[in-house]
């Protein structure tokens, strides 16, 4: 009088016995083995047989009145599962009377004991067959493991529930961008190069953040012990140096922005205006050394620079004011070099604002801006005398092929993200749960960040070098 359905689910050798009866005339058992999940084997009752058994209601509701037969409760054969929890004869048979399968199958996981309860479902009496349904559905929601490249998103900062405005918002994205992000409820797996409270942008927030105080000491130590501003070179060094700052100063605070689509929409282009207004000055700073304050120069060639920078940055304006936020906002992925294709997982995956059709023109227009100082190499050579002018030039040469060489590495080198990706040099990176927990990975971004101090630093030292002379 009753139905026992019998599945081993298991890995390898190790095997767990499910068996469920339920009442009804006939004899059918579905035997299901899952050997590392790759076969699942049901043997079942012919179709025609069970059909003509229904009409003889022999298997049909047994606890359907119209049923002559007696209605026999459910009995449980031995199983090596927890506590069943089977539903009497007098109560109705719903999902939560196979609650005993859950219990078992969290040891098993959801995919096993869900065909487990598709076999169920095939061969038992409708009311135990829609209850197998209804848990198989209720089982496989509640126990979806992350798949292998299911990752985490640690680029986001802050609550989508419980969304912050203004000045809240903009301290929250500093705090999660160089402090500590938390990502707590989020699915998917952790960065292991980051870490649970890492992020993307930290390593590249803290270079030029810590660039920022190292130039404005500079300049306060220049105005304080060098004391050369009345002198047209020497005030336009100052000013540069303070420009640097201010430039290192922009390009941080756009970093500790950059994963909120508003914010970075007008702190890149402020990142814009800060690296255009820096390299003119620095440059013209530089042609001042060079022509002793603009000796015999004409005007034109003065404000050449100034010019150019006003007019590329109301451009980047005039370009943010035009494209809504929604078409410049793209992922930055890491793809040629990937084995698995798990950007997320390693931490490698970023959002932000792209040029698109105008990256090149960005680009060669800083190039050529800061190469303008190679124009007055013979009134350097004339004013400064061969020696100095020798030693300053491979400066100045040193800090472009620098800044050039960061360009490379950032956008078409991509290094070490290549490495990073592929699983190696991770020793490059500082997650926050290891020692010391700094929760930041060296990518390329962050790498031209440091190319780029290092670049400001050899142009200054080139123009203290040439200033030491006059």
């Amino acid at each position: 009088m009753t139905i026992p359905v019998a599945a081993w689910v298991g890995k390898g050798t190790t095997n767990t016995r499910l068996c469920v009866c339920v009442c009804a005339r006939v004899r059918a058992c579905v035997r299901l083995r899952v050997f590392s999940m790759k076969s699942i084997t049901f043997n079942l009752e012919p179709l025609v047989v069970r059909q003509k058994l229904q009409r003889t209601c022999e298997i049909d509701h047994c606890r359907d009145e119209r049923c002559p037969h007696p209605k026999l409760a459910p009995v449980l054969h031995a199983a090596r599962i927890e506590a069943p929890a089977v539903a009497s004869s007098a109560m109705p048979l719903t999902p939560s009377s196979l609650t005993f399968t859950l219990l078992g199958a969290r040891a098993m996981g959801a995919a096993s004991a869900g065909a487990v309860l598709g076999g169920v479902a095939r061969i038992a009496p409708t009311p135990m067959s829609n209850a197998a349904l209804a848990l198989q559905k209720r089982l496989v929601a509640a126990s979806v493991e992350p798949k292998v490249c299911e990752y985490m998103d640690q680029y986001s900062v802050g609550d989508k529930n419980n969304p912050k405005e203004g000045c809240a918002r903009f301290w929250e994205l500093v705090h999660g961008v160089a402090i500590s992000n938390n990502v707590a409820g989020r699915p998917g797996v952790v960065s292991k190069l980051l870490g649970p409270t890492g992020h993307y942008e930290r390593l590249s927030f803290w270079t030029h953040f810590v660039g920022t105080f190292i130039f404005a000491i500079y300049a306060i130590a220049r105005q304080a012990l060098v004391r050369d501003d009345a002198r047209v070179e020497g005030g336009l060094a100052s000013a540069a140096a303070w420009t640097i700052a201010a430039v290192f100063l922009s390009s941080s605070v756009y970093h500790a922005t950059a994963p909120d689509l508003k914010f970075s929409m007008v702190t890149r282009v402020l990142d814009y205006a800060g690296i255009y207004s820096g390299i003119t000055v620095a440059t013209t700073a530089d042609i001042a050394v060079a022509t002793r304050g603009f000796r015999n120069v004409p005007y034109q060639t003065i404000l050449d620079l100034p010019a150019a920078a006003i007019l590329l940055i109301l451009f980047f304006i005039w370009r943010r004011g035009m494209l809504p936020g929604e078409t410049t906002w793209a992922p930055h992925e890491i793809t040629s070099r990937s084995k698995d294709g798990c950007l997320l997982s390693r931490g490698l995956f970023s959002f932000g604002h792209r040029d698109l059709a105008h990256i090149q023109m960005r680009q060669a227009t800083s190039l050529l801006l800061f190469a303008n100082y190679f124009m007055t190499t013979p009134a350097a050579f004339a004013v400064l005398g061969g020696n100095v002018t020798r030693v300053v030039l491979a400066l100045q040469i040193a800090g472009f092929v620098t800044v050039s060489l960061g360009m490379a590495i950032d956008r078409f080198f991509q290094w070490p993200d290549g490495n990073l990706v592929e699983g190696s040099m991770t020793c490059l990176s500082c997650p926050s749960d290891g020692s010391p927990a700094c929760g930041a990975v060296l990518n390329s971004h962050a790498v031209w960040h440091i190319v780029a101090l290092i670049s400001a630093a050899l142009t200054c030292m080139s123009r203290e070098y040439a200033l030491s002379f006059q």
